[in-house]
């Protein structure tokens, strides 16, 4: 345990973060079982998780303004964004920030198309949703094209012309994620995709009322390096890679990031002493007790077609503004989950970039 901790201080050294601020946060794990239930977990109570499965972990969380964080290399980048409307309405949302969101994804990459098809507002008065406290992937290592197959499959003009762009051309899935004001608390952290191995990850295959899904939750792994973006204030925003087509001629390329919001311990002391003196300290508890943020979700697809006019028939509308602003579509702004089952990620799933260095250093092929 001395010698590997010495040699992850040689290595912070050599990359030049030994100056590096770091922050103790604690995030949460899911806690690996010899078996899960067959029922597993039903609808919402796979947001909770609860005590069962979950297993707080303390960890030591970078900065990534020290170093030149690379959305291929390490699986999210720092970016800036305008963003302008009103974030509780989805039209405002659709019309006038979805637009920016894709014009910032296509400049990161030339040539490419992207299309927003989600997004979620969390801790502003009216938003359904809070911070996610748990590690995770919004997909598994397979589940990312498919979704993007499922999500243009009313919209392009024809099946044999979406396969040609899905199969034959690279598709990722990148979040953008944007502070709607300073970041005081419950930062989103991040690991480094380099650090990330197929066995740290527990596929959760969720069946909603009309399809099918997978995300990832994550075991615990004292390898991984974590990385938040310390102090972002609203006009920044954080370019996370959720998935991406595996590519031969790159294989350390990343694939994605797991990530979770943090609980700085310095923002659980704070709390204890607000707690402490309720009675006099209520408003400062209040103030610190939220962390507002947008993020959007869109696919980015690289083969050229993608980016003709008759690609699509009609243009691309997101399920859930779609649902949203056309009741008769659907059930709303959020899909009903009816049944959520865990399984184990597949040993082979990916090859982790450890590996690969290793293989480097050993003396075989230089396979990056």
């Amino acid at each position: 345990e001395d010698a590997s901790a010495a040699k992850k201080e040689k290595a912070r050294v050599l990359l030049g973060r030994d100056k590096e601020t770091t922050m103790k946060a604690t995030v949460h794990y899911t806690q690996k079982f010899p078996s899960y239930d067959p029922r597993a977990l039903v609808g919402e109570y796979y947001y909770g998780m609860g005590p069962r499965w979950r297993v707080a972990t303390t960890v030591e969380v970078g900065d990534g303004r020290a170093r030149a964080t690379d959305l291929d290399r390490h699986g999210f980048e720092l970016a800036e964004v305008a963003l302008e409307g009103d974030v509780l309405d989805p039209a405002s949302v659709s019309t006038s920030m979805f637009p920016a969101v894709e014009k910032v994804l296509e400049a990161r990459y030339p040539g490419s198309k992207a299309f927003v098809f989600d997004h979620i507002v969390r801790g502003v008065d009216g938003a359904a949703s809070g911070p996610i406290s748990f590690v995770h992937n919004d997909y598994s290592v397979a589940s990312g094209k498919p979704r993007v197959r499922a999500l243009l499959a009313d919209f392009a003009a024809d099946g044999p012309s979406l396969d040609k762009v899905l199969d034959e051309g690279r598709v990722a899935i990148v979040n953008l994620w944007a502070p709607l004001a300073k970041v005081e608390r419950d930062p989103l952290a991040f690991v480094d995709w380099t650090t990330t191995h197929p066995q740290d990850l527990v596929k959760v295959c969720i069946t909603y009322t009309t399809r099918t899904g997978e995300t990832s939750v994550v075991y615990p792994n004292p390898k991984h390096e974590w990385v938040s973006f310390k102090d972002m204030v609203k006009g920044e925003a954080v370019l996370l890679k959720t998935w991406d087509s595996p590519d031969p001629e790159n294989p350390a390329k990343a694939r994605f990031a797991i990530h979770s919001s943090a609980q700085l311990h310095e923002e659980e002391e704070k709390d204890s002493f607000f707690t402490t003196f309720a009675g006099t300290r209520g408003p400062e508890k209040k103030k610190n007790n939220k962390r507002q943020s947008i993020e959007f979700r869109a696919m980015v697809l690289f083969h050229p077609a993608a980016s003709d006019p008759g690609f699509l028939k009609t243009p691309f509308v997101a399920p859930h503004i779609e649902r949203t602003l056309s009741p008769e579509k659907g059930s709303g702004f959020f899909e009903k989950r009816l049944k959520t089952e865990l399984v184990d990620e597949a040993p082979d799933a990916f090859v982790p970039v450890s590996k690969l260095l290793a293989a480097t250093k050993n003396g075989k092929k230089n396979t990056r």
